[in-house]
C-alpha cells in the first residue's frame, strides 16, 4: 500500500483481505446521494486509485481531519471504502489506509414513472 507514513523495524501491519471489485453499480437512491456528496465523491475519487490515511487525505483535500473522519465513517457505513490496511508508526499510533471498495462506481438510477 502506498503511504507516507514512517515505518520502524517494531512497526507492526495488518491488512484486511476484502476483494476490491472491479466496478459496482449503484442503484440505491440513498448511495446515489452519498456519491453525489461533493467533499464525499473527492474522497472516494482519492480513495479509488490509492489507500490514503486521514492526514494523507487532509493534505489532498484542504478539509479538517474531523470533516474527514465524518464523511468516511458515512461511506464505511454504506460500504463504499474499507481499512485497507493498519500500521503502527514510530510513536505506536495506529494509522488506518482507506480505500474504495470498487475501481469505479457507476450511478444507475431511474426515477419512478
Amino acid at each position: 500500500m502506498k503511504g507516507s507514513v514512517s515505518m520502524s523495524k517494531n512497526t507492526t501491519s495488518s491488512e484486511t483481505n476484502m476483494e476490491i471489485h472491479e466496478e459496482r453499480i449503484i442503484t440505491d437512491p440513498t448511495l446515489v446521494l452519498t456519491l453525489l456528496h461533493e467533499k464525499k465523491r473527492m474522497i472516494v475519487n482519492l480513495l479509488l486509485k490509492n489507500a490514503m490515511t486521514i492526514q494523507e487525505l487532509k493534505n489532498a483535500t484542504k478539509m479538517n481531519p474531523g470533516t474527514i473522519k465524518r464523511h468516511l465513517d458515512d461511506l464505511m457505513k454504506n460500504d463504499l471504502i474499507f481499512i485497507a490496511e493498519e500500521r503502527l508508526n514510530d510513536y505506536n499510533i495506529k494509522m488506518k489506509f482507506y480505500q474504495a471498495t470498487a475501481r469505479r462506481f457507476i450511478i444507475n438510477f431511474t426515477l419512478p414513472e
